[in-house]
């Protein structure tokens, strides 16, 4: 069974994910950030204020640490992203690589759920992740998006 993640993603680019015409296909990350991630995995786009939804999920195709410049060049110049350069170069400020995670077969719940949905199911203390949290299936079947 593969394991789903839950990642924040600010509205723009969240929604980007799900375009029916040239979606987005690599979510860019610096640090360490989804380490475990492997091929085939899920990952739940939850859009930040002032949008604060869970819209849809993704699957992984891999996950790679880059410099910089190859990043830059295998994000096709930030067009599989949605950035451009300056984002790009403004976001890895002093930084000497990136991490990319390539996703494919997005698909947008039938409707966004709201934060307190979010809360309602998982508890009233529920906060989104700062960087990316594994789901359990408990947390899956009280929202009924088990893939």
């Amino acid at each position: 069974m593969n394991r789903t993640f839950l990642i924040s993603v600010h509205p723009h680019w969240a929604a980007s994910f799900f375009l029916t015409h040239n979606p987005k296909t690599i979510e860019l990350r610096k640090g360490s950030f989804g380490s475990s991630l492997k091929p085939g995995d899920n990952i739940a786009i939850y859009a930040t204020m002032p949008v604060a939804e869970l819209l849809g999920i993704v699957r992984v195709l891999k996950r790679e640490r880059l410099s910089l410049d190859r990043l830059w060049r295998v994000s096709e110049q930030g067009r599989l992203a949605k950035v451009t350069r300056q984002q790009f170069d403004a976001y890895y400020c002093n930084q000497e690589s990136g991490i990319g995670v390539w996703v494919q077969s997005a698909e947008l719940l039938p409707s966004p759920i709201a934060l307190s949905k979010l809360r309602q199911n998982w508890g009233p203390r529920w906060q989104p992740p700062q960087q990316i949290q594994k789901l359990t299936s408990e947390q899956l079947l009280a929202l009924n998006i088990a893939r």
